[in-house]
Parts: structure tokens; C-alpha cells; sequence
């Protein structure tokens, strides 16, 4: 099934994989403003190569969920879309959802014991 855009804004027929739900996590934190920034940073945090975080934010940008700089494009900051923030915002509210709440607990637990975990 296709990730729906903006355009659409179905959130809920969404099928996100657990390392597009951490990407877009950690951009919601708003603490790395620049895409290469950005790739380094969850590079070395998550212990996940440079080029698959490239594809996973490019893929993202496609999809309307994710904005930031690319060759030939004037400045912008790496940030959730609205349609990102509601992403994610739907998958906090739904206590159902055992993939994000997995990922929120190792989150949690990586601030604890700060040790990372692997995504790829």
C-alpha cells in the first residue's frame, strides 16, 4: 500500500516501518536543524549506515511527511510536514499500536542505559 500525502492525509491506512517511525521521531525533537547533520547524528547513534537514513529521509521527503534542503533547493531546516506531525501524533495516541509503542520503550530505555539500539 502506498504511504497517502498531504493531498490525501490518510494517517490512518499509513504503513510505517519502525526505522521511518524513529527518523521521524528524532526530527520531531527539532535537535539537528540540517539534513547531513541529521544523517550523521542517527548514524552513529543508531549504529545504521549513512546512505540507508539518505534513502529513508528521501523517501520520507517524497511522501510529504518529511522537508529539508536538497541539491539545487533554496535553505530550509529538516522538519516534520504537517502531515509528519500528525503521523506521529497519531501513532503516540493510539495505544494500540505495539510497533511504535516498542520503539517509544526503546527509546526510553536508550536515555537510561545509553546504549543504541539497531534498526537496520
Amino acid at each position: 500500500m502506498p504511504i497517502q500525502t498531504t493531498s490525501v492525509g490518510n494517517v490512518e491506512q499509513l504503513r510505517v516501518t519502525d526505522k521511518e517511525l524513529m527518523i521521524m521521531y528524532e526530527i520531531g525533537l527539532n535537535l539537528i536543524p540540517t539534513a547531513t547533520d541529521f544523517v550523521d547524528y542517527v548514524s552513529s547513534k543508531y549504529e545504521v549506515s549513512q546512505s540507508g537514513i539518505w534513502y529513508t529521509l528521501k523517501k520520507l521527503k517524497k511522501e510529504s511527511i518529511v522537508d529539508f534542503t536538497e541539491k539545487g533547493e533554496g535553505p530550509k531546516p529538516l522538519s516534520l510536514t504537517e502531515f509528519g506531525m500528525r503521523v506521529i501524533r497519531s501513532r503516540i495516541m493510539d495505544v494500540d499500536n505495539r510497533q511504535y509503542h516498542r520503539i517509544l520503550v526503546a527509546k526510553v530505555g536508550m536515555g537510561v542505559v545509553g546504549s543504541g539500539i539497531k534498526l537496520g
